[in-house]
């Protein structure tokens, strides 16, 4: 009568061990599928964090832009024989000059001739102090404002001449000598991802 008890305790231990291994097995499975939910979220999170540094910088980038234009000045300038008055700003799509005064963190000189461009995959700002008698006064000083630019286009908006019977139109060079341009935009993409265009009236006005 001992014999059948003895083997029946034997398999109820032999089940046990079963259900241990199926158990661990299961946990395993699940530590797996918890881990890498975990790390599909943590890199959304840190591509969210990414994105959204990306953004506010491309934000700030286009406030500066945006004051730096808005306070920029219509500077004439008189050259050449017979002399011939001509105001001091050149427009392509690939860059902008104008005349304006830096930020006071940057200089505490007053008046500098700045160039906007992208080369290599960055917007940059070039800058030199302002003298009407040379263009090439000082030494011109270079900051890069966006990395990540694959494209960037300007564009001018306004009559080229003082006398133009015809309506204003948006142009990819901008060649009157006698005024600046209404407005300015300024298309930028970012990878693939094209952003809304930067709009800027000029204030005219001469200097």
């Amino acid at each position: 009568m001992n014999t059948p008890t003895h083997s029946a305790g034997r398999q109820q231990a032999g089940f046990t061990l079963l259900e241990l291994i199926v158990a661990i097995v299961l946990m395993g499975l699940v530590m797996v599928m918890l881990y890498g939910g975990l790390r599909l979220g943590l890199n959304g999170w840190e591509s969210g964090e990414q994105r959204a540094e990306a953004t506010n910088r491309l934000r700030s980038v286009e406030e500066f832009l945006r004051r730096q234009l808005v306070q920029s000045m219509t500077v004439y300038e008189t050259n050449g024989d017979p002399p011939k008055r001509f105001v001091v700003f050149s427009g392509r799509a690939e860059e902008i000059e104008f005349v304006a005064s830096m930020p006071a963190r940057l200089t505490q000189t007053d008046l500098y001739r700045m160039r906007i461009g992208v080369s290599d995959g960055k917007l940059w700002l070039r800058w030199r102090p302002y003298l009407p008698s040379d263009a090439t006064a000082g030494e011109e000083r270079e900051t890069v404002l966006l990395e990540g630019v694959s494209a960037a286009e300007w564009a001018y908006f306004g009559p080229e001449q003082d006398d133009d019977q015809k309506p204003p139109r948006w142009q990819a060079d901008w060649t009157s000598t006698e005024r600046r341009p209404l407005l300015v935009r300024l298309n930028l993409t970012m990878g693939n991802e094209p952003w809304p265009d930067l709009v800027v009236a000029l204030v005219e006005g001469p200097r």
